[in-house]
């Protein structure tokens, strides 16, 4: 009888043993999905930049200019994803930058030269190629940026060193967005996709302080205000695409003035606090 009560003990035991492992090869299992997620969120945005160049091939501007559009609301989750389930890492930042680079630097380019900029020829393509070489840039200096870390307040990471390569994109390809959703050829003027691709450049690899979507905080007191806003942008997105678009572009460029003159505020107002103390 003693014999029969430690086997069977043993063997409850053994049982115990192995439910647990099992638990824990699920937990492990679990964990890893989870790890994937933000690299698989930055691969659907890589994929859409991929697409947009297939469409362009195939002359189909307003679904290339939409896959980068798509590419570049999925670029703004990656990273907030990575950091919500604490899955950040080097792999990730690195993955991140050269799917930027495709879908913010080397497709709008692509795009822009066989709708309109191979007009001018050599000169077009060489305009295209200045907008994809300052997104390079811009991308190599946020990563030597974030590799350096170089210690900030809190309210300065809250602003951007020159337009980010998603904004970059969008902007250079307002002249399409403006024709999109007036029918009105003078958007494509080559003179004005130029401007537009030079601009945009120019303004990525700037020191200019823009503003991030940091800036946006939502607490419970306006989190049903927020969720209106959203609903309500959503509605136009889905009614108006373009008009949209065309709206929310021009109001990013009226605000990034003002990310210097609040930057400069900022700064003052911490010195001045420094001295104090």
């Amino acid at each position: 009888m003693k014999k029969k009560k430690i086997i069977t003990a043993e063997t409850e035991a053994v049982e115990e043993n192995m439910t647990e492992n099992s638990k824990r090869v699920t937990v492990r299992k679990s964990i890893n999905v989870l790890k994937l997620l933000p690299s698989a969120v930055t691969i659907a945005a890589f994929c859409c930049g991929l697409t947009a160049v297939r469409f362009a091939l195939f002359q189909k501007w307003e679904l290339a200019v939409i896959c980068i559009f798509i590419s570049a609301v999925l670029d703004a989750f990656d990273g907030k994803v990575a950091r919500l389930l604490g899955q950040s890492s080097q792999f990730g930042a690195e993955l991140d930058s050269l799917s930027d680079l495709v879908c913010f630097g080397v497709a709008p380019s692509v795009i822009l030269f066989m709708s309109t900029m191979y007009r001018f020829s050599g000169i077009g393509w060489a305009v295209c190629m200045f907008f994809t070489v300052c997104c390079a840039l811009r991308l190599a200096r946020f990563n030597a940026t974030q590799i350096a870390n170089i210690p900030q307040p809190d309210w300065a990471k809250k602003y951007f060193t020159g337009v980010p390569a998603p904004a970059g994109a969008i902007l250079a390809l307002f002249p399409l967005i403006l024709f999109f959703a007036t029918d009105r050829v003078c958007f494509l003027n080559v003179w004005f996709v130029a401007f537009c691709l030079l601009a945009s450049g120019a303004l990525m690899i700037s020191t200019l302080k823009t503003f991030s979507s940091k800036m946006v905080e939502i607490n419970s007191n306006s989190a049903l205000l927020s969720l209106l806003v959203i609903s309500f942008l959503v509605i136009c997105l889905i009614t108006e695409l373009w008009m949209t678009l065309s709206v929310l572009v021009l109001v990013y460029l009226v605000s990034i003035p003002f990310g210097p003159i609040e930057y400069a505020k900022l700064q003052k107002r911490e010195a001045s606090s420094e001295e104090e103390q």
